[in-house]
């Protein structure tokens, strides 16, 4: 996935959720601009609240992705909202996943908010609950 400068916000946006069904750290920040802020506001101890800079974000998702091979992703449905800002998205997702005990599901994931500026991701901040991500991975 990379940024095309004659999509619109909208379609970035869509493009990148649509690619989180494999997860693929270098797919999600070729969109990110060098210095995307990345926001994790509900973490768990030991990750980031914050990363600044394209490469942080890679690195941090490398790592982070690397330890989910015990769930099995089969989609990501985003549901994406317009704002009066024109830059600015609210998104839902659904995850189908299969989790390690075998129990497939689909069901509410995050909620994100994502300003896009000139065919880049500027700002992500990721409201996902990390601590049910986390049980669900230990399981």
């Amino acid at each position: 996935m990379t940024a095309d400068q004659d999509l619109t916000p909208r379609s970035v946006v869509e493009q990148l959720f649509t690619g989180l069904g494999t997860p693929d750290a270098d797919a999600f920040a070729d969109v990110l601009a060098p210095d995307v802020v990345f926001e994790i506001p509900w973490t768990v101890p030991g990750m980031p609240e914050r990363l600044e800079g394209r490469e942080a974000v890679r690195e941090h998702l490398a790592q982070r992705w690397s330890n989910l091979t015990r769930l099995q992703v089969h989609g990501v449905y985003p549901e994406v909202y317009e704002t009066s800002d024109p830059e600015l998205f609210f998104v839902e997702n659904e995850v189908d996943m299969t989790r390690p005990d075998g129990v497939r599901s689909r069901g509410r994931t995050s909620v994100n908010i994502v300003r896009v500026r000139d065919g880049q991701i500027v700002l992500f901040r990721d409201y996902m609950d990390t601590g049910r991500l986390v049980a669900l991975v230990e399981q």
